[in-house]
């Protein structure tokens, strides 16, 4: 080293004091106050949150590529899109609150009511968008495709309510958040919903009944049904207080849908074929069997109008009665609404049939035996005698 043995002590003697000063730096700092210090511990607060709501942003991320590859359209991905905002949301907001209580920058309780503030706002939104995809996916099911003028009241009309109660829910969170009194709005709020409820409780009635109908969707628009084996027609609408019927005489009846849930109600244009089957019934003489009537009655049948080629017929001995044997002609409606123009084309082609075959239709017929004493007055009085006897 330049300068000799002296210099190179001094730069020893001066390597070796640095050291020593650092080393006692060092001992000074204390781990556990760096530990505890506000900012620190806000910002690593901060970081977790980020990451958390990165993680869990990434998790519903590959649940909706899931589902989507699973399911075009499907209803939980829109579900779980929506959720995802706010998930994140309330994972930093939560970060912010831990992190404010330990900078005490502002006062807490409103630094709390803003940060609960912007959480309820949040899933607010978010739940209102969410029950929009899932009336819009209840429409679509009752409706069947069909965007008629029942489904534009039905979503119009449950939009407004679901928003209305979770805008409300909304605002007495907020209230409770800010240290509001919400007792007098309580009260306010039973009292109206009591009077609401007492003089509108057969509106209400039908109107929890319509949804019912619209979820479940036992019928729809277009089904021909049977109410309570007397009242027959085509759905033609489903409102929220009463759903209408076209019977087959041209007549709309309005019947309430309180009622409508409660009464047996039959679907004939539900089931595997959407087809009605008729059963027209006939009675025949004595001494013929199944298997002739069979040959004289199912051919041509297919080709009946109002009557469906592609389900096949068939014709049931029913059992013997006291005029004759009776059978059943068991057919298809084409058109479930068209019931007494299906009946009159069968039966007029079983009429035709026996007819042409030579084969009679039975009747009831009753012989009455008198005797005694009351025969022979009868037979007195109706029988005349001889001219020259009195």
């Amino acid at each position: 080293m330049p300068g000799g043995p002296a210099a190179a002590r001094a730069w020893q003697l001066t390597g070796r004091g640095a050291r020593v000063m650092l080393a006692g730096r060092v001992e000074e700092l204390d781990l556990n106050k760096l530990l505890a210090s506000p900012e620190l511990q806000a910002a690593g607060g901060l970081i977790l949150a980020l990451v958390i709501g990165y993680a869990v942003s990434t998790a519903l991320a590959g649940a909706l590529a899931r589902a989507a590859a699973r399911r075009q359209g499907d209803l939980g991905e829109h579900l779980l899109a929506l959720m995802r905002r706010p998930v994140w949301t309330t994972v930093v907001v939560i970060a912010l609150e831990w992190a404010g209580d330990r900078l005490k920058l502002v006062e807490q309780t409103t630094f709390d009511a803003v940060l609960g503030t912007v959480v309820v706002v949040v899933w607010v939104t978010a739940l209102v968008r969410a029950a929009d995809e899932v009336l819009l996916a209840l429409v679509r099911r009752a409706s069947a495709g069909e965007t008629g003028p029942a489904a534009g009241r039905a979503t119009g009309l449950v939009h407004f309510l679901v928003r209305v109660v979770v805008l409300l829910a909304g605002l007495y969170l907020v209230m409770v958040l800010w240290g509001l009194d919400v007792r007098a709005w309580q009260v306010s709020a039973g009292v109206a919903g009591a009077v609401l409820g007492f003089a509108a409780q057969d509106s209400l009635r039908n109107l929890v009944s319509a949804v019912l109908l619209y979820g479940d969707a036992p019928l729809r628009i277009g089904d021909v049904i049977v109410v309570e084996k007397r009242l027959r027609g085509r759905v033609t609408d489903i409102g929220w207080r009463s759903t209408r019927v076209l019977t087959n005489d041209g007549v709309e009846v309005n019947l309430p849908n309180a009622l409508l849930g409660t009464w047996r109600v039959v679907n004939e244009s539900a089931g595997p074929h959407q087809a009605v089957r008729l059963a027209c019934e006939f009675t025949v003489e004595f001494g013929r069997t199944a298997e002739e009537l069979r040959a004289i009655v199912l051919p041509g049948v297919t080709a009946l109008p109002e009557l469906r080629p592609d389900l096949p017929a068939e014709l049931q001995f029913r059992g013997p009665t006291a005029a004759g044997l009776r059978f059943a002609l068991l057919v298809y409606l084409a058109d479930p609404s068209r019931r007494s123009q299906g009946l009159d084309v069968a039966n007029t082609h079983i009429l035709r049939s026996l007819r042409a075959a030579g084969v009679a239709l039975a009747h009831s017929s009753h012989d009455v035996h008198v005797g005694g004493p009351l025969a022979a007055g009868l037979r007195a009085a109706l029988v005349p005698g001889p001219k020259g006897m009195s």
